[in-house]
């Protein structure tokens, strides 16, 4: 696979890609524990716990991929009734703050990790280190703030303004 290729499909598919596997394993994980349970009269503990990820890591890669798609919740119903330019200003300024809030998370995720590689977690079922599955939090938070940034790269090098709303006036802020 080519440099090009990755980078194409890292900017298009990774998120939603690591979203269905998540959801997969979730799905399956959860449908063998009712087969076990009300077939079998068993369980499996295992199944439980890996559901439980695959549930984090598909809530957390969903909201990066909805970033990535332009498609996150936004209040924007005050910011319409002002003309173009002051909306385009305070969802600008509304993303600073996300940004900002992003890289607070980021830093307090890690320190938290940290503390995890300091420590041996280890999960019941599957014994594996809580260090992993726990740094999902930062990384997604890293990967929404580089999503948005992106988003701002691009408006800055090609002139083109694809906000997430409809703002007053068609033609794109420059």
């Amino acid at each position: 696979m080519s440099p090009s290729t990755l980078m194409r499909w890292f900017n298009t598919k990774f998120e939603s890609t690591l979203c269905v596997i998540s959801l997969v394993v979730m799905s399956c994980c959860v449908f063998l524990q009712v087969i076990l349970r009300y077939v079998f009269h068993q369980s499996a503990p295992w199944a439980e716990e890996l559901a439980i990820y695959g549930m984090v890591f598909s809530v957390y890669f969903g909201t990066a991929l909805a970033v990535t798609e332009k498609s996150h919740v936004r209040i924007l119903n005050l910011v319409q009734l002002f003309p173009r330019k002051i909306a385009v200003g305070l969802i600008v300024a509304g993303d600073a703050v996300w940004c900002a809030f992003n890289i607070f998370m980021v830093v307090h995720g890690v320190d938290y990790v940290g503390l995890l590689w300091d420590t041996h977690f280890i999960s019941p079922s599957l014994g594996i280190e809580q260090r992993w599955p726990q740094a999902v939090v930062p990384f997604c938070f890293a990967l929404m703030t580089f999503r948005i940034l992106q988003f701002y790269y691009r408006w800055l090098r090609t002139g083109t303004c694809e906000l997430t709303c409809d703002l007053p006036g068609d033609e794109s802020v420059r």
